[in-house]
């Protein structure tokens, strides 16, 4: 377990509540976000003093992605809680606490509940109704998990807001000709690079957003891929899997992206890991996706011939494609309404047990 944390079962005390804190793209736009954004990394001393007295937190989960930063926890003070998160992202990572305060959104109890149902479900998300999302609620609820800061009242959240997620996905049409943000990646670059086809594509990281742009471009037949990794044996792992597809290693990034003619950027790098340095004058370079937050790919990167894109410039796209799903939304909503319910009824039957202890 990389962090120790106290055992929130041995911790609770009557009358818990559930705490949100966090933004989307919906909200502010990615230059915001990324003053706010806390990367994994730096989710140690955050995490390691839950349960202690002056956090007043018990439990703890955070969902971060490419389109939103996101702390859920379990408080038997709401306002010590609020205080202590805020106090500690600004002392301990610099945040600047007016940026915290203008940027984030709080929310308690079953207006967390209802946000992170709709979270699971695709219904808040830029490409509405995709299933990515999902996978990264079921990915940050194990890896918290695991990281013991999970107990009854989080457990019962996520499992839910999963259980939902997949029941609104099995029986309404929500998710039926889904894009996710990697596919609208790649739809990005069939309306900027007509002869696409033609051109050799670097994907930089092959994690959950970067292998599925990856298998987007391969299923449709793509004959020039090449994917980037910092580790050799996801790297090994991936292009085994695709015959065809070529591996370039990290430490040859700086010096290859050039060579390139459409890069695809999506790391969790904490920062820019490719700038102007990376594209002289005899780049051939033309079109530079960035799907990472914070953003991978420093601004100067772009030029009068070679164009950078971020997530927040796929929201047009998007838009465009996700106009019929949202027909969806009212079968959606019925079905997360008898989950809200049912999560009510278990919260005060929770607390009620616990009371009478």
């Amino acid at each position: 377990m990389p962090f120790q944390t106290t055992s929130p079962a041995d911790t609770i005390d009557p009358e818990m509540n559930y705490g949100f804190f966090g933004t989307d793209y919906k909200t502010i736009t990615l230059e915001n976000m990324e003053s706010v954004y806390l990367k994994r990394d730096y989710w140690g001393p955050l995490i390691s003093r839950i349960g202690s007295s002056e956090s007043s937190v018990f439990e703890i989960t955070i969902l971060a992605t490419c389109n939103r930063f996101e702390i859920y926890y379990v408080t038997d003070d709401l306002v010590k809680a609020q205080s202590w998160i805020i106090q500690t992202l600004s002392g301990e990572f610099g945040i600047d606490p007016k940026a915290i305060e203008a940027y984030i959104r709080t929310r308690v109890d079953l207006d967390v509940a209802k946000h992170l149902f709709s979270v699971a479900c695709g219904m808040e998300s830029m490409v509405f109704g995709e299933d990515e999302i999902l996978a990264q609620v079921k990915n940050a609820y194990s890896e918290f998990h695991k990281f013991g800061t999970t107990g009854p009242f989080l457990n019962k959240l996520f499992q839910s807001a999963i259980s939902i997620g997949k029941r609104v996905r099995h029986e309404t049409a929500i998710s039926r000709g889904a894009y996710s943000v990697s596919s609208i990646a790649v739809d990005a670059i069939r309306e900027l690079v007509l002869d696409y086809f033609g051109r050799s594509i670097l994907i930089v990281g092959a994690g959950i957003i970067g292998t599925r742009a990856l298998k987007k471009l391969y299923s449709m037949g793509h004959p020039s891929l090449t994917v980037c990794n910092r580790s050799i044996k996801k790297l090994e792992e991936v292009v085994t899997q695709h015959d065809g597809v070529k591996g370039l290693p990290f430490s040859s990034l700086q010096s290859t992206a050039r060579t390139f003619d459409i890069v695809i950027v999506a790391t969790s790098s904490p920062q820019h890991i490719l700038s102007n340095d990376a594209f002289g004058t005899d780049a051939i370079t033309s079109l530079i996706i960035d799907l990472s937050v914070p953003r991978n790919v420093n601004a100067n990167a772009a030029s009068p011939t070679r164009q950078l894109v971020t997530v927040e410039g796929l929201k047009a796209i998007a838009e465009r494609n996700v106009a019929k799903r949202r027909k969806e939304f009212v079968k959606a909503q019925l079905l997360l309404d008898e989950d809200i319910e049912k999560i009510q009824k278990w919260l005060i039957h929770r607390n009620t047990l616990i009371q009478n202890l």
